[in-house]
């Protein structure tokens, strides 16, 4: 386990044994310096290690104002000719973190009238955070080609799919349900701008490339049970857990 994961645990330890302001700290660190000791904790950074710090913050006030202010300072750094897309990724997902989607979306459209190239270049990760708030004009002028769009993220699926089949491994089953999450999605919120603008034809389009776009039948059938019934692919996710479990 490296360095950054132990502080991590650490971090979790120390709030469960109510140690707030141990576990603080140690958050404080991993958000900072994570990536410098191991750069493969990127997703977990602004996933797991962001929900944890949720849970320290519903015990512990200060940690919700700590993460604020770093939101708030990489927000005014980006404004600051310190832009690039990754540090507006942490933005948005510290915003979703906090529930404060309008905060994105307020710090996109600046973005959006000074920065118009890194705009576009954010507006991937801004778009969840346009649908929440309802700014669906907005949301529509970055979305010029949907169809293009959904045929980039079912490449992702696709590749993902066949690569897990050449393997011929099933540990990572997993995974690939969480790529059809993921995908289902996003889809929605494509979908979800051009209905409520009363684009019909584009909702059209749209809904028939997420499935067209998937090369597999064991996809596509994931893919529309998930738009079916929201929810059974993390049934589907839990279901594979338990029967691993049972296993072992």
């Amino acid at each position: 386990m490296s360095q950054a994961h132990e502080v991590l645990e650490r971090a979790r330890n120390a709030r469960l044994a109510g140690k707030y302001e141990d576990a603080l700290r140690d958050h404080l660190w991993f958000h900072e310096h994570a990536l410098e000791a191991d750069p493969s904790l990127a997703g977990v950074r602004l996933s797991f290690a962001l929900r944890d710090w949720i849970y320290l913050a519903e015990q512990f006030p200060l940690a919700r104002r700590a993460l604020q202010a770093i939101r708030d300072r990489d927000a005014q750094r980006i404004l600051s000719g310190g832009a690039t897309p990754a540090r507006f990724h942490d933005v948005c997902a510290i915003n979703s973190a906090l529930g404060e989607e309008r905060a994105t979306h307020d710090l996109f459209t600046q973005l959006d009238t000074k920065l118009p190239e890194l705009a576009r270049d954010c507006a991937d990760l801004a778009l969840p955070a346009l649908v929440a708030v309802e700014d669906f004009p907005l949301a529509r002028r970055y979305l010029p080609d949907p169809v293009g769009r959904i045929a980039a993220m079912a490449k992702r699926v696709n590749d993902f799919a066949e690569d897990l089949a050449k393997r011929g491994s099933t540990s990572s089953a997993p995974q690939l349900l969480a790529f059809v999450l993921n995908y289902t999605k996003e889809v929605r919120l494509v979908v979800e701008v051009f209905r409520r603008l009363g684009e019909d034809e584009e909702v059209a389009k749209a809904s028939a490339a997420a499935l067209d776009s998937l090369k597999s039948e064991a996809l596509r059938d994931a893919v529309q049970r998930e738009f079916d019934t929201p929810g059974s692919t993390i049934a589907a996710m839990v279901a594979h857990a338990k029967g691993s479990d049972d296993k072992q």
